[in-house]
C-alpha cells in the first residue's frame, strides 16, 4: 500500500488509476440504480407518511445521480466522473437533511424505511473523489444520517436501535468503501510499478541499443575505413583507393540516412540486395537462391538486411585475403534460402581454411564483423565452419521475431503482468493477509449487529439465532481465508448451502405475521455470497440467495414480502458478480496496457538511443577519419607522410575496437608517440574494466602511459583481462635484450618481473 488514492485527486492520474476509478464509479451507480426497483414498493407505501414532494423529490435525487454516474463513467474526463461521485454522496445526504421537513406521520413502527437501504453506494462513492480520512468521514455522516432518519419517521430516536441500524448499515457499506479505498491503492501501486518497469525497459533498450549501433559502427570501422586506410598505408593504386575511399565515405552518408529510410524488403528484393553484394566485391562469386514454401510472405527490414548483407561482405572479403588455395583454384559459392519466416545465407569455399580455435584475440574480422554482428540482430546468429585444408563455411541465419524466435530482452525480465499476486484480485481488493484478516473482522461484526437485532425481536429464539450465526460466520470465514484459486467447488457449495440452513433454523416456528424488519440471515447471507462472487464462484452465489429467499417466503411463509425483503440482498450479490466481472476485465485491460507500455517505452528509448548514439559515432568518425578519407577519394597519389598518417590513424581505430576501455586522449597521445618512435604497440582489452571505478581505470592509463613514453623500440602489449583473473591487467615491453612484465592488481597496485634473456 504506497499510494493513497487521494494523492491522485487534483493530479494526472496514472492509467491503472484512471481505469479502476471509472470501472469503480460504473459498479457504484449501477449498485445504485438496481436498488430503486428493490425499494420501490417500500417507497411506494411508505410516502404516505411524509409530505408529497418529498418521495419524488429524494428519488430522483439518489437514484438520478446514481445513474448519471453510471452513465458517465466511461464516456466522461476523470475529473467529471470524480466530481459526479462527490455529486452521489451530496445527493444522499440532501434527501436525508430534507426528511426531517417532510416527515407528516412519524408511525411508521418496526418497518425499515427504504432510504436507509439505499444509503450504501452514496456513502461509498466519497472513496472515489476525497482522500480516505474525508471519505470515511463523509461514510459516518451518510450512514449515521440514515439511522437517524429512520429513526425519526419510525416515532423517536432510540439509543440501542440507532446504534444497530448504523452498525449494520455501517458494515455493509463500509466493506464496500474499503473495496474502493484499497482497490485504488493497489491502483496507484500499479501505476508506480508500470512507470518503474517502462523506465526500467527505456534503459534496457536504450543501453542495448547503444551496444548494437557501436558493434555496427565498429564493423564499419573494421571493414570499410581501416581497410581503406590500411590499403592507403601500403601504396595501393590511387584510383582503386579513389573508389574505396568513396564506398566508405557512402556508406557514412547511407548510415546518416538509415534512421529515416526504414521499411522491408520482400523475399526477391532481399535475395537482390545480397547478390548486388557479393557481386560488387568479385562477380565471379557464384551465387544461387533457394525458395522454400511461403518465401512470398517473408519481410524483412531495411536495416537488418543492410546488416545481413554486411555480414556476407565481410565473409567474402574474408575468403578471397585469406581463403586462398596452394597452387590451385579455390571454388566460391553463395546460396540464400528463404522461407515464411527465415533468412539462411551461406558462403562455402574449399580453400586453404583455417583452426577456428587458433584465432588471435587482436582479430576482429570474423569475431566482431559477422559473429557479434549476427549476434546483435534480433533473431540473428551466425556460424563458422572450417579446419586448416578443409575450406570454410560461413552461415547467417535470420528469423522474424513474429515467427515466435525469443528476442534479446529489451525490459525486465519478467513481464509485469507475469507477477501474479500484484495482479491477483484478492490481492487488489484486499482480501489477503492482515488486510484480509481486518475485513473478515468487520464482516463477523456486521453479521453479529444484525443477529443482535433479531434476538431483541425473538428472545426466546437465542439459541437458533446462536447456532443460525455460527454456520453464517463460518461461512464467511471460509470464504475470505481459503487461499486457493480457483475457489474449491465443494466449498463454495457448502458456503452456498449455509444461508438457507440457517433461515430456516433462525426462523423455526417463527410466525410470519411477527416479521416486520427484515430477514437478517437473507442479508448476512447476501454479503457472504457477495464474497463469494467475488471470489469466481457467482453460480454459486445466485444459488445460495436464491434458496435462502425460498426457505423465507415458503418455510416462514413471508409469501410476497419475503421477496420484497430479499431484493435488496439479491442487490447485494449482484454486486459482488460485478465487482468480480468488472475487475477481472479491467485486470485483463491493465495486463495488456502495462506490457504494451512497457514495450512501447522501449521501442522509444531504443530509436532515441539508436539515433544518439550514431550521431555521437558519425561525428567522431567525421572528425577522425572522414579528412583523411576524403584526401583519398580525391583519386590524387598520397605522399609518403599522408601514407604514414594512414597507417597511423588505422593503428588507432583498430586500438578503439581492441580496447574502448583504454581509448584516452593521453593514451592515444603516447601510443601515437611510442609509434612513431618504432614501437610495435598492441592494446587489448577483455572485459576486466567493465565495472572498474574512474580512479582505479586513471590509474592503468597512467602507468600504461608512463611504459609507452619510456619505450624507444621492440613492442609493447598491454592487455586488460577477463574479469574474475586475479591480476587485472598487464604490460608486456620486448625490448631485447630485456623482456619486462607489469602486473597490475584490481587495487591499483603493480609488480614488475624483468627477464634479461
Amino acid at each position: 500500500m504506497t499510494a493513497a488514492p487521494g494523492e491522485t485527486i487534483g493530479a494526472q492520474a496514472g492509467p491503472a488509476t484512471a481505469r479502476i476509478t471509472r470501472s469503480a464509479a460504473l459498479l457504484v451507480g449501477a449498485v445504485g440504480v438496481l436498488l430503486g426497483p428493490a425499494v420501490a414498493r417500500e417507497a411506494w407505501q411508505q410516502a404516505r407518511y411524509l409530505a408529497p414532494w418529498w418521495t419524488p423529490v429524494a428519488a430522483v435525487v439518489v437514484f438520478g445521480s446514481c445513474l448519471a454516474l453510471a452513465v458517465l463513467a466511461f464516456v466522461a474526463p476523470l475529473r467529471v466522473v470524480r466530481g459526479m461521485c462527490g455529486a452521489t454522496v451530496f445527493a444522499t445526504l440532501t434527501a436525508i437533511v430534507l426528511l426531517p421537513f417532510a416527515i407528516r406521520h412519524p408511525e411508521l413502527r418496526d418497518d425499515p424505511f427504504w432510504l436507509l437501504r439505499t444509503v450504501a453506494p452514496g456513502a461509498a462513492a466519497g472513496a472515489l473523489v476525497w482522500r480516505p480520512r474525508v471519505a470515511a468521514a463523509a461514510l459516518v455522516v451518510v450512514i449515521g444520517g440514515g439511522a437517524v432518519a429512520n429513526g425519526l419517521i419510525q416515532g423517536g430516536v432510540r439509543g440501542l436501535t440507532l446504534l444497530l441500524d448504523f452498525s449494520r448499515n455501517f458494515g455493509i457499506a463500509g466493506l464496500l468503501t474499503w473495496g474502493l479505498v484499497t482497490v485504488l491503492r493497489a491502483a496507484g501501486t500499479l501505476d508506480e510499478e508500470s512507470a518503474r518497469a517502462e523506465r526500467d525497459a527505456a534503459q534496457v533498450a536504450a543501453a542495448d541499443a547503444k551496444s548494437r549501433e557501436r558493434a555496427r559502427f565498429s564493423a564499419i570501422i573494421h571493414d570499410d575505413v581501416m581497410s581503406t586506410l590500411l590499403d592507403a598505408s601500403r601504396g595501393r593504386d590511387a584510383t582503386a583507393l579513389g573508389r574505396l575511399a568513396r564506398k566508405t565515405l557512402g556508406r557514412f552518408d547511407e548510415f546518416r540516412r538509415i534512421g529515416e529510410r526504414g521499411g522491408e524488403l520482400d523475399a526477391l528484393r532481399t535475395i537482390g540486395m545480397l547478390r548486388a553484394t557479393v557481386s560488387a566485391i568479385n562477380p565471379g562469386i557464384t551465387f544461387r537462391s533457394k525458395r522454400l514454401s511461403g518465401f512470398a510472405r517473408l519481410r524483412v527490414p531495411a536495416d537488418v538486411c543492410d546488416t545481413i548483407a554486411a555480414a556476407l561482405a565481410e565473409a567474402v572479403r574474408n575468403s578471397l585475403r585469406h581463403g586462398g588455395g596452394t597452387g590451385r583454384r579455390v571454388r566460391r559459392e553463395v546460396t540464400v534460402t528463404v522461407g515464411t519466416g527465415a533468412l539462411r545465407v551461406e558462403m562455402r569455399d574449399d580453400g586453404a581454411g583455417f583452426d577456428t580455435e587458433e584465432v588471435p584475440a587482436h582479430r576482429l574480422g570474423v569475431r566482431r564483423s559477422i559473429l557479434a554482428r549476427m549476434a546483435d540482430l534480433p533473431g540473428g546468429a551466425a556460424f563458422v565452419e572450417s579446419a586448416p585444408g578443409q575450406g570454410t563455411t560461413v552461415t547467417l541465419v535470420w528469423v522474424h521475431p513474429s515467427t515466435g524466435a525469443r528476442e534479446p530482452a529489451t525490459g525486465p525480465e519478467t513481464p509485469i503482468s507475469a507477477e501474479p499476486e500484484r495482479w491477483d484480485l484478492r490481492g487488489l481488493l484486499g482480501l489477503r493477509g492482515r488486510q484480509g484478516a481486518l475485513v473478515t473482522v468487520v464482516l463477523l461484526a456486521t453479521i453479529a449487529s444484525m443477529a443482535l437485532s433479531n434476538i431483541r425481536a425473538f428472545p426466546d429464539h437465542r439459541p437458533g439465532i446462536l447456532v443460525a450465526y455460527s454456520m453464517i460466520a463460518l461461512a464467511a470465514v471460509a470464504t475470505l481465508a481459503v487461499d486457493l484459486e480457483p475457489f474449491p467447488r465443494p466449498i463454495a457449495a457448502a458456503v452456498a448451502v449455509a444461508g438457507p440452513v440457517a433461515t430456516g433454523i433462525a426462523y423455526h416456528q417463527v410466525a410470519a405475521a411477527q416479521v416486520h424488519e427484515f430477514v437478517w440471515t437473507v442479508y448476512a447471507t447476501s454479503v457472504v455470497l457477495c464474497f463469494l462472487a467475488v471470489r469466481g464462484r457467482s453460480g454459486y452465489a445466485m444459488l445460495g440467495i436464491v434458496a435462502t429467499t425460498l426457505v423465507a417466503v415458503f418455510d416462514i411463509g413471508l409469501g410476497s414480502q419475503g421477496i420484497s425483503l430479499s431484493m435488496t440482498p439479491l442487490i447485494i450479490v449482484v454486486t459482488g458478480i460485478l465487482i468480480a466481472a468488472i475487475a477481472r476485465s479491467t485486470l485483463r485491460a491493465l495486463r495488456r496496457l502495462a506490457d504494451e507500455s512497457a514495450a512501447g517505452a522501449a521501442a522509444r528509448a531504443t530509436l532515441r538511443a539508436q539515433g544518439e548514439e550514431r550521431a555521437r559515432q558519425l561525428e567522431r568518425l567525421d572528425e577522425r577519419a572522414r579528412p583523411m578519407l576524403e584526401r583519398i577519394a580525391a583519386g590524387a597519389g598520397l605522399t609518403d607522410a599522408e601514407r604514414y598518417e594512414s597507417r597511423l590513424l588505422e593503428a588507432e581505430l583498430r586500438d578503439g575496437l581492441r580496447a574502448p576501455a583504454l581509448t584516452t586522449a593521453s593514451l592515444a597521445a603516447a601510443t601515437r608517440g611510442a609509434r612513431g618512435r618504432g614501437v610495435e604497440v598492441l592494446l587489448l582489452d577483455d572485459g576486466g574494466l567493465a565495472d572498474a571505478p574512474e580512479t582505479l581505470v586513471a590509474t592503468i592509463v597512467a602507468e600504461v602511459t608512463q611504459q609507452l613514453d619510456k619505450a624507444n623500440s621492440g613492442t609493447v602489449t598491454v592487455r586488460i583481462l577477463p574479469p574474475g583473473r586475479h591480476v587485472l591487467a598487464t604490460i608486456l615491453v620486448d625490448a631485447p635484450p630485456e623482456l619486462r612484465r607489469i602486473e597490475i592488481d584490481h587495487d591499483g597496485s603493480t609488480r614488475t618481473l624483468i627477464d634479461h634473456g
